[in-house]
């Protein structure tokens, strides 16, 4: 297979363009805050991109409630958050919103990156080839 110059420019824009969609979808993923609050409105909570809690608040009016009403108004709050998280960031993978769990999340990304890797070193070879080709056989 004969490659001109234009093919491995063509390639070396291809790896770069791949690689810069890579680190762009890496730093959106680490950006994602997820955000919600329960159905009463009194509790607010905040996730970060792995789904931790980073902080929660009350509405004055919550210290009117018992004990259990606030445990559910917590757990009401952070899961809420959890989900807005994981839709943000299905949203930044293309994920469909089929009932993906943070597992399937990730070992999609995971295949995603082995493919990006596999492409990019079929690009590298070729151009090594390339590079390595006798420009006097032509």
């Amino acid at each position: 297979m004969d490659y001109t110059e234009n093919d491995i420019d063509r390639l070396m824009r291809e790896n770069q363009r791949e690689l810069r969609d890579l680190a762009d979808a890496a730093q959106s993923l680490r950006e994602v805050v997820g955000r919600g609050e329960s159905r009463s409105g009194l509790t607010k909570a905040v996730v970060d991109a792995d789904g931790r809690l980073q902080s929660v608040t009350f509405a004055p009016r919550v210290l009117r409630l018992d004990v259990a009403a606030l445990q559910d108004e917590v757990v009401q709050a952070v899961r809420q958050a959890q989900e807005d998280q994981d839709r943000q960031t299905r949203g930044v993978l293309g994920v469909p919103e089929a009932q993906l769990g943070l597992e399937d999340i990730q070992r999609q990304f995971e295949e995603f990156r082995d493919l990006f890797a596999a492409e990019t070193s079929e690009r590298n070879l070729r151009m090594r080839r390339l590079a390595e080709r006798d420009p006097y056989d032509d």
